[in-house]
């Protein structure tokens, strides 16, 4: 009777509310239960969500008016599903199989198209789900109060892209929420959404983005939100912040319902629930809009649960870093600013500078960036509630004192301002206001004549007002591109306050804060001139810093573990590494940002490659250029008749889908497993941490972290189209381009090199840095592409640097001597250039010096074949080419203006084949003539001289062709093509007279 009693009781909840009433129907239709009906309220719910199917009556109607297509499906989801049913999966797959051909042979006698989708759609769904946790039960033995569902969501063809790797769906009456995920290891915040129609919509937004963002972290990109469906009407702050909460705890109770556990190391999965997809125990968690005190509230379920993860289920917690005090995201935002204005030729940290911004002090990304800087003049802002406006501030530092007293004020508004040291005109003024009057002072700095304005208007007029950096610290997109409506941006609550990119004012964005500006009007500011990244990249430093967070406690739990750490010691360790963590997040905003000035920089030159690159990855299903606004075809077409490339925004979309699939290709193979990057790993983790190599060593996600720093560091210095680049050229596998790259930078000595050009901000003009850095990408390009298609690359990445290293660098730091009079001509004129722009002579002379060794490895090799000094070898190397013309015409080859990308390579071909040529001639003159002998430049020419001497008609032949060549007009690759063939029969010739 109690039971019975309970079970009456618990169904009452179901159907309390009136959107049931459908579903009440429905149970009466096909005779089914009010557990069953709540199945299909969860399915149906969530393809409205999805867009699968807009309208919820349709969704009944045809479950409603076709109950045996309805009772097959109920019977294919218990099939599928219940974990009572004596059935292995195989047997399970083959009934589904059946029922399935049931349900089309069903379906064929549905009169009404809507129905027919309806139920062939839900069909798909129920196909494509992994989990539920609609069988599992309480400690009481009766089922829960939500049901959440694992959906392969790329399973299903009609979702909207980008189609998430999982998702998790959850339904109950006080709450429905969504967790979307591009991967396994994936992570990200969870939302308290207001949208209750469309949240999934909202979710898959700020995903696509936090998918771009996190590829400068281990995990991919995830993202969940959550809409409490009973929050009180009339209930005041703590009534709503109490029912919010019930609905958070329902929500990340679901998520782990469905999610796999380590219990010593051994996978457990969860009861009751028959598992369709691999082992999954990852689940990590952050804030997010309205869930910034909530991560604690998460850790104690996840402890509760005895989750794997514990506390480090959900980062940013008490124990934990916290992003407002470490000012973390506006800190790795105003590295990207900083970068923009040094480019720009301004340090404004030591230069006054005028900003408008959107937030106010009380707020993390606002409050924390606006005290980086001293010499900041904040001449106008807004938030919710209130416009400041200060046309003419005055002592900067005066200002900063006071914002940071607001900062350090609980809960300040920009009414809380002293209005004292605001300039005369100013003032701060309520969004409330019906009209609000305007100043001389405030019409001068806006720009605009009329004597009053709405809030409304007057937020408009601000953002279009000039300043030097338009900072965006709070929620809402303000900026949309011109041929954008306001509906495609899905940002109602702004639309009255929203401008056109083409009317911004400022020469510099920074997003702090997530959809300040959509994709479509970046693009359209960076072609005005503007300087802009996109919020993933700006933004990026907090997921970074929830990332090394989450990562340390999985490594300290370690530690824990095999008592090499003692469990009340963890919390003071982690606090004492605050510091430590943030200068590491740092640097990936600083190396990112420097990534984007490099690839704009020759953006230009490098479009054809893009193209080519994006083509690529729309064939493999990975990218979809119209989703993330990236250009068609026809659009690359004319950016090609006008000698443009992409924009910053644009190219840092593809320097995200670069890291992200090289990410992936690298976790399958084995590059993480090569013990030379067990440095690369340990420089992850703080300093302090070194000490548990235990741990280290058996860190889960320990190949997800090599092939994050791998991924970044290959991409940051080689770019977006490195490694589909030296694909194409080696036709070599990913894993030993990574290798070749990871050599190539140890040979050279690349890493302390770029180290010293990275030091000379704001001492000489930020283009020399982007060229130096060019100049060593296309030396280092040219490495990668020689060892990945020359050398085996399989096996220890050591073996390699040891095999040339020490070659290369005696070649580097031997000068130029050895190099032939024309390289030597080269190297000074590159050289002298570096200097007289600003770089240090050190600098100067080595990086020209690797650019006149991109054949250095061709000469160790070639030393070891002739048993030489490396130093002797490289003499006689650069005799041959002088005494051939090989240096002087391989130059000229490079210095081709071409812009179709096979022209370009079949140059790059020939280039290699008069390498490969030089390379021949000079190991046979060494097996020939007393090359031991050779102490100098001068005493290698002597002896390819008298080689020459020896086939003097061959030679002669060769040289009256050149002559020939020289005399017609400038060199043209068709010129080379005979050289080259010329210069194989001289080869040939030679060949068999010594023969």
């Amino acid at each position: 009777n109690i039971k019975a009693a309970l079970e009456d009781a618990f169904e009452a909840v179901w159907t309390s509310r009136s959107e049931n009433d459908g579903f009440n129907r429905l149970v009466l239709a096909i005779g089914a239960d009010w557990r069953q009906a709540a199945l299909f309220r969860t399915l149906s719910r969530y393809r409205k969500q999805s867009g699968l199917d807009p309208a919820q009556t349709t969704q009944i109607s045809a479950l409603s008016k076709n109950p045996n297509i309805t009772a097959l499906l109920l019977q294919s989801f218990r099939i599928k599903f219940d974990p009572d049913l004596d059935l292995t999966l195989q047997e399970r797959a083959a009934k589904c199989e059946s029922l399935n051909t049931e349900i089309t042979a069903a379906l064929n006698d549905v009169v009404s198209l809507d129905e027919d989708r309806v139920l062939r759609r839900l069909a798909e769904l129920i196909a494509a789900i992994k989990r539920t946790s609609f069988y599992q039960l309480n400690p009481n033995g009766q089922p829960f109060t939500q049901i959440a569902i694992k959906i392969a969501s790329r399973e299903i063809e009609f979702l909207p892209e980008p189609k998430p790797f999982r998702e998790i769906f959850v339904w109950s009456p006080h709450v429905e929420g969504v967790h979307l995920r591009f991967g396994p290891v994936a992570r990200g915040g969870l939302r308290w959404s207001d949208r209750r129609d469309d949240f999934r919509t909202e979710v898959l937004g700020l995903v696509k983005a936090q998918q771009v963002k996190n590829a400068v972290i281990v995990p991919v990109g995830s993202k969940g939100g959550f809409y409490p469906k009973m929050l009180p009407a009339d209930g005041d702050r703590k009534a709503i912040q109490d029912e919010a909460i019930r609905s958070y705890k329902t929500f990340i109770s679901s998520l782990l319902m469905l999610t796999d556990n380590l219990v010593d190391g051994e996978l457990v999965e969860p009861k009751r629930t028959v598992i369709w997809d691999d082992p999954d125990p990852y689940l990590v968690v952050a804030a997010d809009k309205g869930t910034a005190t909530f991560s604690d509230i998460a850790n104690e379920i996840s402890l509760g649960r005895h989750f794997w993860l514990g506390d480090a289920f959900a980062s940013g917690g008490s124990v934990g870093y916290d992003h407002k005090k470490m000012g973390i995201t506006a800190r790795g935002a105003w590295v990207a600013v900083q970068r923009h204005f040094r480019e720009l030729g301004t340090d404004i940290q030591s230069e006054r500078f005028s900003v408008i911004g959107v937030g106010d002090m009380s707020g993390d990304v606002f409050g924390n960036g606006m005290l980086l800087s001293h010499t900041i003049d904040l001449k106008a802002a807004f938030n919710h509630l209130h416009i400041f406006i200060d046309p003419n501030p005055g002592d900067p530092e005066a200002n900063w004192q006071e914002r940071k007293r607001m900062f350090d004020l609980p809960r300040s508004t920009w009414d809380d301002y002293d209005k004292s040291l605001i300039s005369k005109g100013g003032g701060v003024f309520a969004r409330s206001a019906k009209r609000i009057e305007l100043t001389d002072e405030i019409r001068e700095f806006l720009g605009v004549s009329d004597e009053e304005m709405t809030p409304s208007d007057l937020i408009q007029a601000i953002l279009k007002a000039e300043s030097d950096l338009l900072w965006f610290g709070g929620i809402g997109t303000y900026i949309k591109a011109s041929h954008e409506t306001d509906l495609q941006v899905g940002d109602k609550s702004n639309d009255a306050v929203r401008i056109n990119a083409g009317e911004v004012g400022a020469k510099v964005i920074g997003e702090g804060a997530n959809l300040g500006v959509t994709q479509a009007a970046r693009i359209q500011f960076s072609r005005s001139g503007g300087r802009i990244n996109t919020d993933a990249i700006d933004n990026s430093a907090g997921v970074d810093s929830s990332d090394h967070e989450v990562n340390i406690k999985i490594l300290l739990a370690g530690a824990i573990e095999n008592s090499t750490l003692e469990a009340d010691k963890r919390n003071a360790l982690l606090a004492s590494m605050t510091d430590d963590v943030a200068l590491k997040v740092l640097v990936h905003n600083y190396d990112q940002t420097g990534a984007l000035s490099v690839a704009e920089a020759s953006s230009a030159a490098d479009l054809d490659s893009h193209e080519r690159m994006m083509e690529r990855l729309e064939a493999a299903g990975i990218l979809n250029r119209t989703v993330e606004g990236l250009p068609k075809s026809e659009e690359i077409r004319a950016l090609h008749e006008t000698h443009t490339g992409l924009t910053r925004p644009e190219i840092a979309v593809l320097l995200a889908y670069a890291k992200i699939t090289l990410f992936d290709e690298l976790v399958a193979s084995q590059v993480p497993d090569d013990p030379y990057l067990g440095e690369m790993y340990a420089s992850y983790f703080p300093q302090a941490l070194k000490r548990f190599d235990k741990a280290l060593a058996s860190h889960r996600l320990k190949r997800e972290i090599i092939s994050t720093q791998l991924s970044n560091d290959i991409i940051n210095l080689g770019g977006a189209t490195f490694i589909h680049r030296v694909k194409e050229r080696a036709g070599v596998e990913t894993g030993s381009i990574a290798r070749a790259f990871i050599a190539s930078k140890a040979i050279f000595g690349l890493t302390p090199l770029l180290k010293k050009i990275d030091e000379l901000d704001n001492q000489v003009p930020a283009d020399i840095q982007i060229g130096l850095r060019l100049d060593l990408i296309n030396a280092l390009r040219r490495q990668v592409f020689w060892l990945a298609k020359t050398r085996s690359v399989e096996g220890e990445i050591s073996d390699l640097v040891m095999t040339y290293q020490p070659g290369v660098i005696r070649l580097i730091e031997a000068g130029p001597d050895t190099l032939s009079p024309y390289d030597r001509v080269v190297f000074d004129e590159r050289e002298e250039a570096y200097k007289s722009s600003g770089a240090p002579s050190n600098i100067a002379h080595t990086v020209s010096m690797i650019l006149s060794m991109t054949s250095a490895t061709d000469i160790v090799d070639l030393s070891r074949r002739t048993k030489q000094d490396v130093l002797v070898t490289a003499c006689l190397f650069s005799a041959v080419g002088s005494v051939f013309q090989f240096d002087r015409l391989r130059q000229t080859a490079l210095t081709f203006e071409l812009d179709q990308h096979w022209d370009r390579l079949a140059v790059r071909g020939l280039v290699e084949t008069l390498l490969d040529q030089q390379n021949g001639l000079a190991e046979r003159i060494s097996a020939l003539m007393a090359v031991s002998d050779v102490r100098s430049f001068d005493d290698a020419k002597k002896l390819v001289d008298e080689f020459v001497n020896r086939y003097s008609d061959s030679y002669k032949r060769l040289q009256t062709l050149l002559a020939e060549f020289e005399h017609s007009g400038a060199w043209t690759f068709a010129k080379l093509v005979l050289f080259a063939n010329a210069m194989r029969s001289f080869i040939d010739e030679t060949n068999v007279e010594a023969a």
